[in-house]
């Protein structure tokens, strides 16, 4: 389990808390409620409209909207045979009144690295970032790994990744959609395959390389 620091506000104020992650779950307290989630879009727990605001749908059910967070995650990177480390920074904004977005700021020793715009994908902020860092420095994440792709029928903003490590063989041989879709079907048949989110990282990463076909624009 990994601890994250979070600056969260919305219309009813601003708070310090901590995210608790395994990888593929977030949860979090705010105003002494528990909300859980996979994506930051995606954060429920007991409703409380006197405190938050929601997306709400016709069971009942609904999802934490119209806040701002700024989370710190820990992040590896290597260059060439020397493992660095790293924090991000994430500017998260979600709702309906204000357009859903992210922004990052990578600090490293040799450096501070920022999106130069605000994106709709943790994806393509992070690989925004990685286009910024020196030759030969590599973010050493799950979306930087060959054994993690999204759905083609589509993901959310975040943690919308699959690992696929249970099935390191097939994964390695998956070549057009088609393919991942029947090997996605197998993994969720004998409960080998789980999501992950974009920055975390297990002793089982192997970078991505240019033979590995994979359903997400990380290169």
């Amino acid at each position: 389990m990994r601890t994250y620091p979070v600056t969260y506000k919305d219309r009813f104020g601003e708070e310090s808390t901590t995210i608790l992650s395994d990888g593929s779950t977030m949860c979090l307290t705010l105003r002494a409620i528990e909300f859980k989630g996979i994506d930051f879009e995606m954060l429920s727990g007991k409703m409380d409209h006197t405190q938050f605001e929601y997306e709400k749908y016709q069971d009942g059910t609904g999802y934490l909207t119209n806040f701002e967070m700024d989370v710190q995650f820990p992040i590896k990177i290597n260059s060439g045979t020397i493992a660095d480390s790293g924090e991000i920074t994430a500017h998260i904004r979600t709702g309906r009144e204000k357009e859903t977005l992210v922004s990052l700021e990578l600090t490293t020793a040799f450096g501070k690295f920022l999106n130069s715009k605000k994106h709709e994908w943790f994806e393509d902020a992070l690989i925004e970032i990685q286009q910024l860092l020196p030759q030969k420095c590599r973010i050493k994440s799950c979306l930087s790994c060959r054994y993690s792709n999204y759905h083609p029928i589509g993901n959310g903003m975040f943690g919308g990744l699959h690992c696929f490590r249970n099935l390191k063989c097939e994964a390695r041989h998956v070549s057009n959609k088609g393919e991942l879709m029947l090997l996605w079907q197998k993994g969720e048949e004998e409960n080998k395959i789980f999501n992950v989110q974009e920055i975390y990282d297990c002793p089982e990463h192997a970078f991505l390389t240019q033979k590995d076909w994979a359903y997400k624009s990380w290169s």
